[in-house]
């Protein structure tokens, strides 16, 4: 069967795009439990605007650490290992991860903080 568009195709997403996908999923939960963590924990909040001088940039920079270390590991551990089935669960999967992170931040702060 022919792909029907230039956005189809018949093999799967390169390891790249899995490895970096997987490690955005998990990024956007660490940075959800990062905002509840620094909230409730006074010392972390002031270890973190030490280190910056701003608490968001140092959540940011962590954040950014988390994705890109993530990644690089996948990606020299997934063995070039992708598959067609990658391609349609792969945006699933980050989007249930933005899903959850977004519920973990709004039910800390309606119902937790």
């Amino acid at each position: 069967m022919e792909p029907t568009s230039q956005t189809e195709s018949t093999e799967g997403l390169s390891k790249c795009t899995v490895s970096f996908g997987i490690s955005l999923a998990v990024a956007c939960i660490f940075n959800a439990l990062l905002v509840v963590l620094k909230e409730k924990s006074p010392a972390t909040m002031a270890w973190m605007k030490k280190t910056s001088g701003h608490h968001w940039a140092t959540h940011t920079l962590l954040s950014l650490l988390v994705f890109i270390i993530l990644g690089l590991i996948l990606n020299r551990t997934n063995n070039g290992n992708s598959s067609k089935s990658d391609s349609k669960s792969l945006p699933s999967l980050i989007v249930s991860s933005v899903a959850i992170g977004a519920a973990i931040i709004l039910g800390f702060y309606l119902f937790i903080d």
